[in-house]
């Protein structure tokens, strides 16, 4: 907030705080003073942050409820997939999420961490149709600042929470493994276990329980890291399939869910009906 005086009563004031400002040195040096605060001797008004408000509504918490469990159905049919055959892929893709996850500790940090960061926010807010405001980036901090309607206030939360879901460098990654290396499954698992080893390092990394993106979420921090949990644990079963097995594996895969819910809705068809 900027405060703007006349130009008369301004000089004035800058002379009384001129004042005001050599007689607090003047004390310093004697010894009469040893901590101060300034503070400006007149305001014309107080300024005041604005409080943070809590995001989260039905929306978001339906995703929660659907995502969870269909993440761990995702990841145990997935890991069928898992045999002598393709085990070598799978270690292939952990030797490079953890050099992956080396290099992000030990290379990113600092202003690129939090450019990184607020990117992801700006990214996701954008595809809903928010009007970027502005970003700040430090090297310890920062922020992005969006202006919503209210056709898209329910994906502030989803907004809050897309430094931690949001796969940037698997994405970029897997870009790379289509164009480079689209017959060559080794390399392309090699590429892709690379970016997603700096997802999970940098996302794991801001999670805290002072960081307002979770603890901002309705519920509290627990309730943030949960859905960070479940749509990373989505992700990774959907990333298991293909490693094990390329596109042949992400079509079983949707195939095996299909029918998984396919058989619960029946299910609780014929247990609905032997009530009645």
């Amino acid at each position: 907030m900027t405060e703007k005086f006349d130009d008369d009563d301004g000089h004035h004031k800058d002379a009384e705080i001129s004042a005001l400002v050599r007689e607090i040195r003047e004390a310093i040096e004697r010894g009469e003073l040893t901590n101060v605060e300034a503070t400006p001797a007149t305001k014309s008004r107080k300024a005041e942050t604005p409080k943070q408000a809590v995001v989260g509504g039905f929306a978001f918490f339906l995703s929660l409820v659907a995502i969870l469990p269909t993440g761990l159905v995702v990841l145990s049919l997935a890991l069928r997939l898992l045999s002598a055959e393709t085990l070598g892929y799978a270690g292939i893709f952990t030797c490079a999420a953890l050099a992956g996850g080396v290099c992000a500790h030990l290379f990113i940090k600092g202003h690129i961490s939090v450019l990184i960061h607020e990117f992801k926010h700006s990214l996701v807010s954008n595809l809903v149709g928010n009007k970027r405001k502005g970003m700040k980036i430090a090297r310890d901090s920062g922020y992005f600042e969006y202006a919503y309607s209210k056709e898209t206030k329910h994906f502030n939360a989803f907004i809050s929470v897309a430094p931690y879901i949001t796969p940037v460098f698997t994405f970029v990654a897997g870009l790379i493994a289509f164009a480079l290396f689209r017959h060559e499954h080794m390399l392309a698992v090699l590429t892709v276990g690379i970016g997603y080893g700096l997802d999970i390092v940098l996302n794991i990394r801001d999670i805290s329980p002072i960081q307002t993106d979770l603890s901002l979420i309705r519920g509290g921090y627990r309730v943030g890291v949960l859905y960070v949990m479940a749509w990373n644990l989505l992700l990774f079963g959907f990333l298991v399939a293909w490693i094990l097995k390329g596109g042949a594996g992400l079509t079983y895969l949707l195939e095996a869910v299909s029918i998984f819910f396919l058989k619960i809705h029946q299910w609780y068809s014929a247990l609905g009906s032997s009530e009645e």
